[in-house]
């Protein structure tokens, strides 16, 4: 008779989870479609998007820099103070399709985050390299452009403010 008792309540926890489920995924994809944004655009748009970014920059070097050597990073010293940061902002451009994407990530989203981010192994080949940075890392640099990438047609810029 125990048995009969627990299965409702059994039933009713998993159905509860279920919900919870899928309640985190529909909120999740919700974030997602209304910090992504997704447009057709020319490359001389893009690249307008793209050198505006840089030009409010331009003082700074991007913390990580791409040459024909391969990447170097222009991390700043481990006692730099720390930058009170807000977003990391995504600017990428697919010139085979001609779509220009923004995706703004809230920065305690990485501070969440124990251990080094990754930028994408294959896009960026900094895994391999070993060039791992943190949220700390992107706070003690403070303000800028932390990838400036160009490859054939396709460009990614990550700056965070």
């Amino acid at each position: 008779m125990k048995a009969r008792r627990w299965a409702p309540i059994l039933f009713g926890v998993a159905v509860f989870v279920v919900f919870v489920i899928l309640g985190a995924a529909v909120f999740g994809i919700s974030w997602v479609r209304d910090h992504l944004d997704i447009t057709a655009s020319s490359a001389s748009d893009a690249d307008a998007a793209f050198n505006e970014v840089r030009q409010r920059f331009r003082d700074k070097p991007p913390l990580i820099e791409f040459s024909e050597a391969g990447p170097k990073t222009n991390r700043p010293a481990d006692d730099a103070a720390r930058t009170t940061l807000t977003t990391l902002h995504v600017l990428a451009f697919d010139a085979d399709e001609d779509r220009l994407a923004r995706f703004d990530l809230p920065f305690w989203f990485l501070r969440l985050k124990e251990g080094p981010i990754r930028f994408g192994t294959y896009a960026t080949g900094l895994d391999e390299l070993r060039i791992s940075l943190t949220a700390a890392d992107l706070e003690r640099y403070g303000p800028g452009i932390v990838i400036d990438l160009s490859r054939g047609e396709e460009r990614a810029l990550l700056w965070v403010d």
